[in-house]
């Protein structure tokens, strides 16, 4: 039966040293009851991430990791951690606990006072536990497989506490889970509401909040809670159009697992859902309903006591022989083993340490967003910065990396709004005729020129005018020359003659072009280094020097020894889908080094620079330098008005120029570039990491 699956995680923030953090929620992630995957639950320094449906174990693992590790990173800026037990840190007093904080209007009033009454209720320690949810729907389920579900958790609630709690009482050497236990959160009285029929239950909550028990019905802290399609009609929707999904609430926190939760938890909660539903419970009368929810509470508290014994099924036994009869029942290869024996050794300083160890891993593949493995990295990042600001992400190709992003309605923006993007720039906000435009270099060059901007000389060869007896190219004989196909990109089929070329060399690399195109070009080469400039709506939001894929000797090792070592970097792979592109010793850059007098096995001297290509294209392997504050605003206000002379939103513009340090320095447009790579930029060789996505999602109206 298929299925879906929605995980809900909390978290405190903390200090390096473990205190309770006295900043506001980031503002990054925008209006707490506006965005959708962050928010708070009850106090400000308490994060809550809430993921969409997943139809897999494997991919609610991925969405909760993937939003874990947004939250990791913008906690990691300003020197706060996400404490990984669901236990808060032991010195916290309720002075530095904080309610959350609201905008002052309707909804924010109520989220207010919805705390302050949990705060007199219950106290605000109790509060800070933090724990996991777990939502699940099944296709084509009834009213009566929920129901049914819904009472076989809370019978075998137990189970999930004994194999998973893993917030103990220090004070207590038996415990497994204070949050689940007699001093955890939990409701003053045991509340049992009646799982008999959907009427049933709706009933007995209703007399619960008219008895004054409950103030809403979110303070019911029951092991299992069944959830209507429209939540703000609770009782009329359940009554109405029966059980949308069904919210587990007896997992603690894992803290071995960045996600909070392992995938292997996950992929039990299926089984054990799929069993309760399927598994006969037709005599949960209340008794039977105390008794359960007692059962959880003695696990909880006393559930390593080798003494313990409880009834379940009619049956007297410890949690472990009670755990072995249920598992092989539910098959689903989960061993009983020794209940995160691990978990009972930490002390505040160890959790400190497993915090700061899940934030490191995340700003080590802070590029990359699970979930979205293979994917080039430009629509990672994209994709990633959504999520963050509260807009959903959903991957709708992954060979052409097409996504569509959706913001849903707030009070700012009151209708839902979406766009379709590809390989993160590719967007309605530019027309049809820019991607054309600049593609033709011939034709972008004269857009250029008729702007008053600098481009290179040149013109174009068919096959038809380089065989004609008064061939073009005795006009470029010993001329420093760039030959290239008249519409690509990448550096593909590009030739580099710094210091002029013989007839034959020329005519070579004509072909050489016109394999990949009809036209090629042959142009004047422009001295100096090439800089790209990542334009966004008017404003040039990156610049780099890019420079060719090269090796520096040791003296020591050969050409493809030193190219083997650079692409053991781990910003290096295939595919765009790392920072940096894998050096590739081909034909072409054998070639290119058999003009310099080497080979890949040739031993450069320590120090010497061997460059491996002429082009300088991150494509083909080169290095990424950013010099956004270095560079003159002259040549920036040249590379917006190149992107505004074709009407470009998102626009890449390649430069020449001869002496950056120089403001008036000769330089040369070369090349014009729709849909520019983003992550050469976010994420250079070296220099300053750019946060380039945000001015995507403004570009795009969805900021």
């Amino acid at each position: 039966m298929a299925y879906l699956i929605g995980i809900e995680r909390e978290g405190l923030r903390v200090t390096a040293d473990g205190k309770l953090a006295s900043s506001p929620h980031p503002a990054v992630f925008g209006d707490k009851l506006a965005n959708p995957h962050i928010t708070v639950d009850y106090a400000e320094q308490q994060v809550e991430i809430i993921t969409t449906p997943q139809p897999s174990a494997q991919e609610a693992y991925d969405a909760t990791l993937a939003l874990s590790r947004v939250v990791q990173l913008e906690l990691r800026k300003t020197g706060e951690l996400w404490w990984p037990s669901s236990r808060p840190p032991e010195d916290i007093v309720a002075e530095q606990i904080e309610l959350a904080c609201f905008a002052d209007d309707v909804p924010g009033c109520a989220a207010r006072a919805y705390r302050e009454m949990l705060c007199a209720q219950y106290g605000s320690h109790t509060q800070l536990f933090s724990g996991v949810h777990f939502n699940i729907s099944f296709a084509d389920a009834d009213t009566e497989f929920y129901l049914r579900l819904a009472r076989n958790v809370t019978c075998y609630g137990w189970l999930l506490t004994y194999l998973f709690g893993a917030a103990p009482d220090p004070c207590n050497p038996h415990s497994i889970s204070q949050r689940q236990g007699e001093g955890g959160y939990r409701n003053t009285t045991p509340l049992a509401p009646s799982y008999a029929s959907i009427e049933a239950y709706c009933a007995s909550v209703e007399q619960m909040v008219a008895d004054g028990q409950l103030r809403e019905l979110r303070e019911l802290y029951t092991p299992v809670r069944l959830k209507p399609l429209n939540q703000s009609d609770w009782f009329g929707s359940l009554r109405r159009d029966g059980v949308a999904y069904v919210e587990i609430r007896l997992l603690d926190l894992d803290p071995f697992d960045e996600a909070g939760i392992a995938l292997e938890t996950l992929e039990f909660l299926v089984a054990f859902t799929r069993w309760c539903a399927e598994t006969p419970c037709d005599t949960f009368d209340d008794d039977l309903h105390q008794a359960a929810l007692e059962n959880i509470r003695l696990v909880a508290d006393h559930g390593l006591d080798p003494a313990l014994t409880f009834t379940c099924d009619g049956i007297v036994a410890t949690p472990a022989a009670h755990a072995e009869r249920l598992l092989a029942q539910i098959d689903a290869g989960v061993d009983v083993g020794d209940n995160f024996p691990a978990v009972h050794a930490l002390r505040d300083t160890d959790m400190l340490e497993l915090a700061t160890a899940h934030q490191e891993r995340a700003y080590e593949t802070r590029w990359l967003l699970p979930g979205f493995e293979g994917w080039e990295l430009s629509t990672q990042i994209l994709a990633k910065e959504a999520l963050k600001r509260g807009i959903g992400v959903k991957p709708l190709d992954r060979a052409d990396n097409l996504i569509v992003l959706e913001k849903p309605p707030s009070p700012q923006q009151p209708d839902a709004c979406s766009e379709y993007v590809m390989q993160a720039t590719r967007t309605s906000a530019d027309s049809y005729i820019v991607p054309l435009l600049m593609n033709n270099k011939t034709v972008s060059k004269q857009i250029l020129a008729k702007h008053d901007i600098c481009v290179p000389v040149g013109e174009e060869l068919t096959r038809e005018i380089l065989d004609a007896v008064d061939s073009p190219l005795q006009r470029w004989v010993g001329i420093p020359a760039v030959v290239k196909p008249k519409s690509t990109n990448f550096g593909i089929a590009v030739t580099m003659f710094e210091r002029g070329a013989t007839v034959e060399e020329l005519h070579a690399a004509v072909l050489t072009a016109l394999e990949h195109d009809t036209i090629a070009l042959i142009e004047t080469y422009v001295p100096g280094t090439e800089y790209r400039f990542l334009v966004i709506d008017g404003e040039v939001r990156g610049v780099l020097h890019r420079k060719p894929a090269n090796v520096v000797g040791d003296g020591t090792h050969t050409i493809a020894e030193l190219v083997s070592r650079k692409n053991e970097h781990p910003y290096r792979s295939r595919g765009y889908c790392d920072p940096l592109i894998t050096i590739e010793l081909d034909d072409a850059a054998c070639s290119y080094l058999a003009r310099a007098g080497y080979t890949p096995q040739s031993v450069p001297d320590v120090g010497v620079e061997v460059l491996l290509r002429p082009n300088s294209n991150i494509s083909t392997g080169g290095d990424s330098i950013d010099v956004t504050d270095e560079m003159p605003q002259r040549f920036k206000d040249i590379a917006t008005c190149a992107a505004a002379a074709f009407g470009a939103v998102f626009c890449g513009v390649d430069m020449i120029i001869e002496d950056m340090q120089n403001a008036d320095s000769p330089y040369a447009v070369i090349e014009v570039n729709w849909n520019p790579a983003i992550h050469i930029h976010a994420f250079p060789a070296v220099g300053t990491e750019r946060e380039i996505a945000p001015a995507i999602l403004r570009a795009l109206k969805l900021l």
